[in-house]
């Protein structure tokens, strides 16, 4: 899985509109991808296809004075948006009880462990235990997804060990054009996996 801490700070809060204008910053701010599964907005054909998260659901009393405020605001893919709905357990403030715990407090990497056998995640926590089995985290789709994150880490690193024999094998030059259509190949696939499909200005001109 590769979930990454989101940073977020007052200081970004937008000026002008509401949480639906900001939907760009926010993408970004979440790299571009669902913060409870890590799959990239890509694999669900881009941005337009993609919810801002209210981390803590606007649809709670307590917490309608969040709706806009940018440092509740998350990006999920529609599955993980859908499962967790208005799901609020608890607040985050105890990884040990049943909770969802924050990502801009914590990085998700060191909250589950991956299978390196099945490609499962398992929470380590009470709260993270809860979430995968709540937000359906070792769904068919993730556990492919997990696989090709593995196999294109191993092509990365057949890419470079080819790379460093070419270097070696420099009078076989037939080899060579050999070896570099195959990382050219390789380094396509790579670099296709991320690119986003377009902007959300591109397909509303």
């Amino acid at each position: 899985m590769n979930w990454k801490l989101i940073v977020k700070d007052k200081a970004n809060q937008p000026e002008k509109g509401t949480y639906t204008d900001w939907k760009e910053q926010i993408a970004k701010e979440c790299f571009f991808q669902c913060i409870y599964c890590s799959i990239n907005e890509a694999q669900f054909g881009g941005i337009d296809h993609y919810h801002i998260e209210h981390y803590k659901p606007k649809s709670i009393e307590r917490f309608k004075a969040l709706e806009n405020d940018i440092c509740n605001l998350f990006y999920s893919c529609p599955i993980c948006n859908r499962f967790k709905s208005n799901d609020w357990p608890n607040d985050a403030d105890d990884l040990d009880i049943i909770c969802y715990p924050d990502p801009s407090e914590y990085n998700y990497s060191e909250l589950f462990d991956v299978s390196s056998d099945d490609y499962k995640v398992n929470g380590k926590y009470v709260s993270t235990r809860y979430m995968t089995e709540r937000l359906y985290l070792n769904r068919p789709q993730l556990l492919y997804e997990r696989r090709e994150t593995v196999l294109q880490q191993r092509a990365e690193n057949v890419t470079k060990a080819i790379e460093a024999l070419q270097e070696v094998i420099d009078t076989q030059e037939l080899l060579k054009e050999s070896n570099k259509g195959v990382i050219e190949l390789l380094k396509t696939t790579q670099k296709r996996n991320n690119i986003r499909p377009y902007k959300l200005a591109e397909i509303r001109k």
